[in-house]
């Protein structure tokens, strides 16, 4: 398949071109996360401490969680969840 992006350099703005399911500590911080099932999330972005985990509630799938995070909570978390990368 071509790929006319092969030598464009990613930045924050550009579309992701990589990605996993989630639900704990990330080995690669993400440009952002998104459902790929609607519910709950709690995540922990990358200059949080520990116990600052934020909470979206209610959140329908196919929705972007625009924060950099470097863990999912499976407590709180209840979505299926999908990283943005590269």
């Amino acid at each position: 398949m071509a790929d006319p992006y092969t030598d464009t350099a990613p930045s924050p703005q550009s579309s992701g071109r990589r990605g996993r399911v989630v639900t704990e500590d990330l080995p690669v911080i993400p440009k952002a996360v998104v459902l790929l099932t609607a519910g709950n999330v709690s995540v922990i972005p990358v200059h949080n401490e520990d116990d600052e985990p934020l909470a979206f509630v209610g959140v329908h799938a196919g929705c972007p969680i625009v924060f950099q995070v470097r863990r999912v909570m499976a407590t709180g978390t209840t979505a299926t969840i999908a990283t943005i990368e590269d």
